[in-house]
């Protein structure tokens, strides 16, 4: 699922790549790059996390247990912090709009995100908590034996609305100003996994009494919600043109 999830990715950027008027060349030449950033992080945020299983024991065998990525081992916020660093360099580096590479690239790792939620349930982890709702389902390997939220298929509805949504936006004049779609997918996708986290079941740090995961919505929502009343204030603070009095 992750593999499709990819490849919706794929479909998604190319389709708004020419929508946002994108040299697809860009892509073209860092892709490897790319999906090499994504993956460099993505382990790296899930070792940092787990560091007592890789690091119980000084020994060539814990050190290459680092690179065994193939043990399912990858956070995804690594995986998606590495993708967007890896652009906004490569965008810099060529002169290109950052702030417009990120509006395609959130958009299709949202859409990627909905496929592999999927996958989530099939593999039976990110599972919720006990209830007495009549779509719960029974996972094996949970810590329940009784019906549990989805938070699986919650995440992957509300990843793929947002998806469809945000997709749409690039037609009307909110989506045309660069770097508006990113900062309403970060700001919304925040808010939906912070309620979300309400609703899990499955282990997690826990910080003041919120779930890890929880925290990190709870800052992506108050950063979007400041780059978003900024853009709104330095809008409405915009003077006015004045009439020319010769015309």
């Amino acid at each position: 699922m992750v593999g499709i999830g990819f490849f919706m990715a794929l479909l998604i950027l190319n389709k708004l790549v020419k929508k946002a008027r994108l040299k697809i060349s860009f892509l073209a030449d860092h892709s490897l790059s790319i999906f090499l950033g994504g993956l460099v992080l993505s382990r790296a945020f899930f070792v940092v996390r787990n560091y007592e299983i890789f690091l119980n024991e000084l020994s060539l065998n814990s050190v290459l247990q680092i690179f065994y990525i193939w043990d399912k081992g990858l956070s995804v916020w690594g995986a998606i912090l590495g993708i967007i660093l890896t652009v906004i360099y490569f965008a810099r580096k060529e002169k290109e709009s950052i702030q417009r590479w990120l509006d395609v690239i959130v958009v299709s790792i949202l859409g990627a995100m909905s496929i592999s939620d999927i996958g989530a349930l099939l593999d039976g982890r990110h599972y919720g908590n006990e209830t007495n709702l009549p779509w719960g389902v029974i996972i094996e390997n949970s810590i329940y034996a009784v019906p549990i939220h989805p938070t699986q298929i919650y995440a992957a509805i509300y990843s793929g609305i947002l998806t469809l949504v945000l997709m749409r936006l690039f037609n009307y004049r909110i989506g045309k100003i660069e770097g508006n779609i990113s900062i309403i997918a970060l700001t919304a996708y925040s808010a939906c996994r912070f309620l979300e986290e309400f609703l899990r079941g499955d282990e997690s740090n826990i910080f003041l009494g919120m779930r890890e995961a929880q925290i990190y919505a709870l800052l992506g929502l108050i950063a979007g919600g400041i780059l978003l009343f900024v853009r709104y204030k330095k809008k409405g603070a915009a003077p006015a043109s004045t009439p020319n009095p010769t015309k």
